[in-house]
């Protein structure tokens, strides 16, 4: 059965493309802000992942755990009124200290949400329509990279980076009426019982050994902190890079966001047919090897308006491989713990990640000050791609357990 016959993934779907379609008005915003109008150095600059990702390391792994024993669809709701709320204080925001720590603020309310997003999709849909579901949400949020810079980058460039951020706000206030008419498959005391009784610190702890005593999980996860920690590096950086190319060309900055984001859109799609992931290493090493050479490709871009259509192409492919590292992540978190755990190891795997959205960025702009941007983004590519290659090339070892349930599974088709 379709999954779009089930009115509440309907629902949540449209629910999700709003909160997401008015980040992205907000960040290309934020970053346009910082650069153009405060005239912000590098090294601000990757202070704004920073704010954005803080939270998911302080609180990400609680809020799983909190999400696995409270109403998901609560916590969604309340997230996006908070986050609502403090867009609005954030255009009226005069320095970018401030807006830094309003930032902090609400993507601490973000922190939150993303754990209880993982399970609560988990609830509404059926076991055969999970690919379906993680194939289509992910599509959403790539087709809002596309639609969101495109929009949010004219719409500052016509009116001003305050009309974004408005436009963001909105977006979450009709995110969370949208989430308001979900009914929830399993009550909540149901689901929740178990979680209840063995108390915050226990569930704690057997969401780490769900993880930990689980190889694909764990490898992933490990493969994916190498991965993440070179790709932050450079990611902040994309409007240093093109304003130092470009300085007149402000929205250029967008321009790339949203052929990286199509690319992603693509590739999401494409994979929508497949029914489930079989080969991890295919997903993660095909993808950061993609992302290895838009970035490296980005370093040797000279100055004139033929160039900005290679940045584009090479935008575009770089987009096909995130589209694959995002659903393989997504996929993997949605199939391999158990059912009640969702929401905890979503949690473990956003905050490990999100250290990496700290630490990236600031050897990034330290990087950039000291080799200038065009060597540091030759560099980290050719890191990246090199990650890649020994994803695809080392999988069967580095996913062993994947091996071992295949050959369990074809020994008791023979039997």
């Amino acid at each position: 059965m379709s999954v779009w016959k089930n009115s509440n993934f309907t629902k949540y779907f449209f629910a999700n493309g709003l909160a997401n379609l008015g980040n992205w008005f907000d960040f290309i915003a934020v970053l346009i802000l910082f650069r153009f109008t405060w005239k912000a150095d590098p090294m601000l600059i990757a202070l704004i992942p920073v704010f954005y990702a803080l939270p998911s390391i302080l609180f990400g792994q609680w809020a799983g755990v909190l999400a696995d024993r409270w109403d998901q669809r609560k916590i969604l709701i309340y997230s996006d009124w908070v986050r609502a709320v403090l867009t609005v204080i954030l255009l009226f925001s005069s320095t970018p200290y401030v807006a830094l720590g309003i930032l902090l603020l609400r993507s601490t309310c973000g922190a939150i949400s993303v754990p209880a997003q993982q399970g609560f999709m988990r609830r509404i849909v059926e076991e055969d329509q999970l690919m379906q579901a993680v194939s289509l949400n992910g599509g959403v949020i790539q087709l809002v990279k596309v639609v969101g810079p495109l929009i949010g980058g004219t719409v500052v460039s016509i009116f001003s980076t305050h009309i974004a951020m408005g436009m963001n706000a909105l977006a979450f206030i009709l995110s969370a009426l949208l989430l308001y008419r979900i009914q929830i498959i399993t009550s909540h005391v149901e689901r929740n019982e178990s979680a209840v009784k063995e108390g915050v610190l226990e569930s704690w702890k057997k969401g780490w050994y769900a993880v930990i005593h689980n190889r694909i999980i764990l490898s992933s996860l490990l493969f994916g902190l190498l991965s993440t920690l070179v790709i932050q590096m450079i990611d902040v950086q994309l409007v240093t890079l093109f304003s130092t190319l470009y300085p007149e060309r402000e929205e250029l900055t967008g321009w790339i966001t949203a052929s990286i984001g199509l690319g992603s859109l693509v590739m999401v799609l494409t994979l929508n047919r497949l029914e489930e992931i079989r080969r991890y290493g295919w997903f993660f090493g095909t993808g950061c090897f993609s992302l290895g050479l838009m970035t490296s490709g980005f370093g040797f871009l000279t100055t004139g308006e033929s160039y900005i259509f290679i940045a584009l192409g090479l935008a575009f492919i770089g987009g096909l491989g995130n589209g694959l590292v995002f659903a393989g992540v997504n996929y993997l978190i949605q199939r391999e713990p158990p059912k009640e755990m969702v929401s905890r190891v979503a949690g473990i795997v956003d905050s490990s990640l999100s250290t990496l959205f700290i630490l990236g960025p600031l050897l990034g702009g330290f990087l950039i000050n000291n080799i200038g941007v065009l060597a540091a983004f030759r560099l980290t590519g050719s890191v990246i791609a090199l990650i890649g290659v020994g994803g695809i090339v080392f999988q069967a070892l580095i996913w062993k357990r994947l091996e071992s349930k295949e050959l369990l599974k074809e020994e008791r088709q023979v039997e």
